[in-house]
């Protein structure tokens, strides 16, 4: 099975390349990308942590879904916070994916290595703390069938 966390190892090696190139057309391309495989990586491993300590089908953790049920007034604080940090990742790789002219507060967003790169450092914060999470509040508002 492919591990999820090998995208942010990618995410990591794309924004060290972006602070070596000096083009900012391939910086923002670099951003962009590792915004994207950011995301994917924290919804993959909580995508794949509720699946298997509560049963629900995969097919019924989607994107929208998933962080905002993890929002849910039932759930901890901290899987909540989590719903908002998936939620604004999600936001980002929309806006990194589709928007080739976002507005200028989108823009800056997506052309900052930095930033990016401390976002890439919450995931993974955030991945470590999975497993000790307490998602059981959330799980009957997940369509099971």
């Amino acid at each position: 099975m492919f591990p999820p966390t090998e995208f942010l190892s990618l995410a990591q090696q794309l924004l060290k390349d972006a602070r070596l190139q000096p083009r900012a057309e391939a910086n923002s391309a670099r951003v962009r990308t590792a915004l994207g495989r950011t995301y994917y990586a924290l919804y993959l491993l909580v995508r794949a942590e509720i699946a298997r300590r509560h049963g629900v089908s995969l097919r019924s953790l989607q994107h929208g879904a998933m962080y905002t049920r993890l929002q849910s007034p039932r759930a901890s604080d901290e899987v909540r916070q989590l719903g908002r940090d998936l939620q604004l990742l999600y936001t980002l790789r929309q806006m990194a994916d589709y928007e080739l002219d976002p507005a200028p507060s989108w823009k800056k967003q997506l052309e900052d290595a930095e930033g990016a790169a401390a976002l890439v450092r919450r995931a993974g914060e955030l991945a470590r703390t999975l497993p000790r999470l307490d998602f059981s509040p959330v799980v009957s508002l997940f369509d099971q069938r």
